[in-house]
């Protein structure tokens, strides 16, 4: 019986011995890590009708894009596509758009669209929400841009 006795006393003082080893801060040697920016700098978020301005000062990361475009009579086709300007160049993206409601009182189907994206615009440069109907006549629509300047 002393033997066993013997032996987990030994085997619980190394599992301390271990264990209060693996407390210790230990300096990092080969790993290092630094501070991550998480929240941008500038956030930038605006609501329009057809366009927005992007500052004259920064480039725009835009990475929200929320649209909201009406069209009667309703049961009209309707298409929204996004203009904007990135490295000088003229960058058009189509929108699909989701049915949201018929409005009785005015006679307009309203439609929206909510897209996450990863779009850069040019300094001074503008977005802008061009809604189309080959068979009806669109009313006001309404662009969300969300993002941040650098």
């Amino acid at each position: 019986m002393t033997r066993v006795k013997r032996y987990l006393f030994v085997t619980t003082l190394t599992t301390l011995t271990i264990a209060g080893a693996m407390m210790k801060a230990h300096p990092a040697f080969a790993a290092s890590s630094s501070a991550v920016q998480v929240v941008p700098n500038i956030p930038f978020g605006n609501t329009a009708s057809y366009s927005i301005k992007v500052p004259t000062a920064h480039h725009l990361v835009i990475e929200s894009l929320i649209l909201q475009v009406d069209v009667t009579p309703p049961g009209s086709k309707l298409a929204a596509s996004v203009n904007f300007t990135s490295g000088g160049k003229s960058v058009t993206i189509f929108v699909p758009l989701s049915f949201a409601y018929t409005e009785p009182k005015t006679n307009f189907d309203f439609y929206v669209a909510t897209q996450k994206v990863r779009l850069y615009a040019d300094p001074g440069t503008s977005i802008t929400l061009i809604p189309y109907s080959p068979t009806g006549t669109t009313g006001t629509p309404l662009l969300t841009v969300s993002g941040y300047e650098y």
